[in-house]
């Protein structure tokens, strides 16, 4: 397939909170970034704060649609025992859908903490794209208890997302973990039964491909990780760029663990740099 491919990518730009640092984040971010290093014209539509200002250059490289919102999503991540534990101090508003004219070949709809309506996306982009692609962990989550002793500061807890089987049936490949199902294993039946292709991710261990009946293991590549906040946004951007440039699914699956190993070797997206052309 020649040409640049056109990507969009949906869903809020983070602040991710490091120590006394913040580092730019967000599913769609990350996922817009990485399609924009692997190659792809890339834009990204979401929403940040005025408090976002200072990481404006996040931004560089990208065609942006972006909402200035009172607040920034900010999230606090920390992995005890290889876990993931997400606090939340603020949020964005949510994205409202838009139409667009232009052909796309990839779109990646990716929200943080359910600010993408799934079907009124699916409604803008589907008529455009040649793929859609979802990262199905920000409509898994919500807002849980307070944090004692940290005003503004909540919990992050398993949302209940029973998304409608035709709803799901305008998606061409999910995007989920093991984090995302535990518990509600379920949850992972009803998508594979709606989605010709979901990818499960298993951290170290790799991923499964799950086609119907038919499923795949693709194993990680070898990485010294630092920190694996990204890393299954990155896959999922990695493997959509894949698919829409024609690869078979586990070959596009390969290219986005590679990518994925790549992105845990630097904190936050600091590593998004050390990808290249694909």
């Amino acid at each position: 397939m020649e040409g640049i491919l056109r990507a969009l990518s949906v869903g809020h730009t983070t602040l991710d909170r490091y120590g006394d640092d913040l580092l730019p984040g967000g599913s769609a971010w990350y996922g817009a970034r990485v399609l924009h290093a692997l190659g792809a014209r890339s834009t990204l539509v979401t929403a940040v704060g005025r408090d976002f200002g200072p990481h404006d250059d996040a931004f560089v490289g990208l065609d942006l649609h972006v909402t200035r919102s009172e607040h920034t999503t900010l999230f606090t991540n920390t992995y005890p025992d290889g876990r993931r534990v997400q606090l939340i101090e603020t949020e964005s508003a949510p994205l409202r859908g838009r139409s667009y004219s232009t052909h796309l070949d990839a779109t990646f709809l990716a929200p943080v903490f359910g600010e993408v309506d799934l079907a009124s996306w699916l409604a803008v982009a589907r008529p455009r794209s040649r793929w859609i692609g979802v990262g199905c962990q920000g409509w898994l989550k919500q807002r849980g208890e307070p944090i004692p002793g940290r005003p503004g500061v909540f919990s992050v807890v398993p949302a209940d997302w029973p998304p409608a089987p035709e709803t799901l049936a305008g998606v061409d490949v999910a995007c989920l973990s093991e984090e995302d199902v535990r518990g509600r294993e379920a949850l992972l039946d009803r998508i594979t039964a709606a989605v010709p292709l979901v990818a499960f991710t298993l951290g170290r261990r790799g991923c499964l491909l799950l086609q119907g009946a038919r499923e795949t293991h693709v194993p990680a590549f070898s990485a010294t990780e630092v920190d694996p906040t990204g890393a299954g946004d990155t896959f999922a951007a990695a493997l959509l760029f894949g698919l829409a440039r024609g690869r078979e699914p586990v070959d596009a699956a390969r290219l986005a663990a590679a990518a994925a190993a790549v992105i845990v070797e630097a904190r936050g997206g600091e590593g998004i740099s050390n990808l290249r052309p694909a």
